[in-house]
């Protein structure tokens, strides 16, 4: 157990190492402060990338810019003028008025009528400034307005570089007395008209539920503040981001009567100074210039409305996690950080995966700021950076040394398998020297002739064959340069050199001229060996040539004869069948040519007919044409206009019909069905002595069947003899077509010729 727990300590030495180191230097200089600042600012950049929200109908800014001023004439404005200002604005009975202006000091005319005023508004609330000016200053409030305990203070916490992210709820004043915020006092206001009011949670005061929200004060080294003042009851500022800001009208609008009707009822009204004259910018989070920073009466209502929207609706506070939790934050990304660094084999995959994780960290604390938390994110950043480096470049080193331990073995080893690689080479070049001696015997001894040639044709190496083939000697053939010498024809000479430098590998049939000036029909290929050299391959092709020549007239021959054997069949299945009809018409005249004249005219008409279909089907058959019944017509027409005409010649019951819906078949198909058809229905008005004759073509979907029926004497199907051209022409043209020929016959049975063919 123990050797195992070993292993794997020195197995993740580097991170049990980098964790503690790099973490606990960067919580020393996290406690200095050092990284106060860039914390603040990661904070800001959180905020400025939150969306927008919508804008809160509870609160409506009565402001004063510089054309407020220019329109009053002074400033401060007179009593007069700010108590006619808040009459107007009561009529509209709002919830609470806030006064953001000081008025200390009376501002004549109109004093009396202002105290009035302020006696009989009991939701007016004014300001005094309670944390003193860097002159040691305070400003007090308006002495009727303190008397009836209407007065807030108007104090903003700033930051070290200016920035509000901090609001105070409430303070005590230089008599010890505790005194809300502006911002405070008026959301407190409109809440107690919804019910709603501040409960303490815990004895010591730091904790107090408004609504659905539980407040607690700011400690010293909350979020990435380190010792930060934190006097009176102070929260982290979570202020709403608006797209347009607050509603607001103008005080010459409200003075003038151009405020709409309702505009703020019920509602928390404050009343404050936006002119640029008046110096009272001031910037948040989300300012990024001094032109687009919210004067002090916007902040103030920035707080009213995050109070507000967090009691009444639940909206986030913005809370910090305590110290040990911070902490372990901080330990997690270092050792993650180790671990990448620890594992990657390249400081490339260590880039990698620091950048994964960081943006993974980035996210993580953003969805966290979005739900109400304010996570640090420098520290684990630079833990995260500072740990991967570490480990790996101590990873980086361990391999570093390794290499150099293993690099002397290395050159030990190198120069053992050197030595045995010159044993090797020495028996390399002796096997390499008999492989050249094999490679010459059998190049010489090849029955081809190869040859070794240039760019130019020059040839710088043959074989022995090329020699013997050529009459030359090996010596002769190694300087000759062969296109030069006029070893070929004129005409071949630019040919052959072509054919040699383009190296396709293609045959070329050439005559060479030999040393005794007789030619050599050869035949040659030729393939690139290198940049600069060809090799050429050659055959003596005399004997074959002569073999084909002697294959080519036997060729012609068999050629002949198969043109005789055609026109043979032709005048068989044209001309006799033609000459055998008009004998049958005759024989059946003469029976008749004293008897019944007009059925001897009939016969003489179908023997004319005969007659001039045999000489159409002779000059067809001699131009090797398609037969004239086809030409009229399609096979199946054909078919029975044939048995029409031997209807008329016999007293057999003849007759054709169609199966299937008909297509069309290839000409030489249908023409040769037409004369298998032809043939086998004249040898059964022959030989058959049949009663019923039926022809019958069949359209299947991938076949077409002819089928000539008969029911005659029928015959043995082993005495059949294919010797004449009936049978013989009948199976010589199905096979033609690639079809099948069927004959079924018994003796007393009739007999059936079927021909089958695909429909392809």
């Amino acid at each position: 157990m123990w050797a195992k727990l070993k292993r794997q300590i020195w197995r993740w030495r580097g991170v049990l190492i980098t964790v503690p180191s790099i973490t606990g230097g960067l919580l020393i200089l996290g406690l200095t402060g050092a990284l106060q600042f860039m914390e603040l600012v990661a904070l800001d950049q959180m905020f400025r990338l939150r969306p927008f929200e919508p804008p809160d109908p509870r609160i409506v800014l009565v402001t004063v810019d510089e054309s407020d001023i220019k329109q009053l004439r002074q400033w401060p404005m007179s009593d007069a003028v700010l108590s006619r200002l808040i009459s107007l604005l009561k009529q509209q009975q709002p919830r609470v008025i806030g006064l953001d202006i000081f008025r200390d000091l009376p501002v004549e005319p109109g004093h009396q009528e202002l105290v009035n005023v302020f006696k009989s508004t009991p939701n007016l609330i004014g300001i005094e400034k309670v944390i003193k000016t860097a002159q040691g200053e305070v400003i007090q409030p308006s002495p009727i307005l303190k008397q009836r305990g209407q007065v807030s203070a108007s104090d903003l916490l700033l930051d070290a570089d200016g920035r509000i992210r901090r609001s105070l709820l409430y303070l005590r004043t230089q008599d010890n007395q505790s005194i809300l915020t502006l911002g405070t006092k008026l959301a407190f206001a409109y809440l107690e008209g919804e019910g709603i009011t501040r409960q303490p949670v815990n004895s010591n005061q730091n904790q107090f539920r408004l609504g659905r929200a539980v407040f607690t004060s700011l400690q010293p080294n909350d979020g990435g503040y380190i010792g930060v003042d934190n006097g009176g009851y102070q929260i982290l500022s979570n202020f709403p981001r608006f797209r347009n800001g607050f509603r607001t009208i103008s005080i010459t609008d409200v003075l003038k009567g151009r405020m709409p009707r309702h505009f703020v009822r019920d509602r928390i009204v404050i009343i404050g100074l936006i002119a640029e004259s008046v110096e009272d910018r001031f910037f948040t989070s989300y300012t990024t210039n001094s032109i687009a920073a919210p004067a002090g009466v916007q902040v103030h209502a920035l707080l009213t409305s995050q109070l507000l929207s967090a009691a009444e609706y639940g909206r986030p506070l913005l809370h910090v996690w305590s110290e040990p939790l911070e902490w372990l934050w901080i330990i997690l990304w270092s050792i993650i950080g180790s671990v990448i660094g620890w594992t990657s084999v390249s400081p490339q995959r260590t880039a990698s995966g620091v950048i994964f994780f960081g943006i993974a960290l980035l996210i993580s604390a953003y969805v966290l700021f979005l739900a109400g938390w304010w996570l640090v994110i420098i520290l684990p950043l630079l833990a995260l950076v500072g740990s991967a480096i570490t480990s790996n470049g101590y990873l980086m080193w361990e391999n570093l040394k390794e290499y150099a331990r293993t690099l002397e073995q290395k050159v030990e080893e190198r120069t053992l398998r050197l030595k045995q690689e010159i044993v090797e080479r020495k028996q390399a070049q002796e096997t390499l020297s008999q492989q050249k001696q094999l490679l010459q015997t059998i190049v010489d001894n090849i029955p081809v002739m190869i040859t070794l040639h240039d760019r130019q044709g020059r040839v710088e190496f043959v074989n022995r064959q090329l020699g013997q083939i050529l009459g030359w000697s090996t010596t002769d053939l190694n300087n000759i340069d062969l296109i030069a010498e006029s070893c070929f024809d004129k005409e071949q000479r630019q040919q052959v050199l072509d054919h040699m430098l383009a190296a396709t590998g293609t045959w070329l049939d050439v005559k060479i001229r030999t040393k005794d000036d007789n030619f050599v029909n050869t035949s040659w290929a030729n393939v690139q060996f290198c940049d600069r050299l060809f090799v050429g391959i050659g055959q003596d092709i005399t004997e074959r040539l002569d073999a084909a020549l002697r294959e080519r007239k036997l060729a012609e021959q068999s050629s002949i004869l198969e043109e005789r054997n055609r026109m043979a069949r032709e005048i068989h299945d044209t001309l006799a069948q033609a000459f055998t009809g008009i004998l049958l018409h005759v024989g059946a005249a003469s029976e008749l040519i004293g008897k019944n004249p007009d059925a001897v005219q009939v016969h003489m008409e179908t023997v004319d007919e005969l007659a001039r279909t045999g000489l159409a089907e002779a000059r067809r058959s001699v131009a090797a044409l398609r037969p004239q019944l086809l030409e009229e017509g399609n096979l199946y027409n054909a078919l029975n206009r044939l048995t029409s005409q031997m209807k008329s010649s016999t007293d057999i019951h003849l007759h054709c019909e169609v199966i299937g819906t008909a297509y069309p078949l290839s000409p030489n198909v249908e023409n040769n069905l037409l004369r298998i058809g032809q043939e086998a229905l004249t040898n059964a008005i022959k030989y058959a002595n049949a009663h019923e004759i039926c022809i019958e073509l069949v359209y299947e979907h991938k076949q077409c069947l002819l089928r000539v029926k008969d029911d005659g004497q029928g015959f043995e199907i082993d005495n059949i003899s294919f010797r004449g051209f009936g049978l013989l022409g009948m199976s010589e043209r199905t096979e033609r077509i690639g079809g099948e020929l069927i004959i079924n016959t018994q003796p007393t049975q009739g007999t059936e010729v079927v021909v089958i063919v695909n429909r392809e």
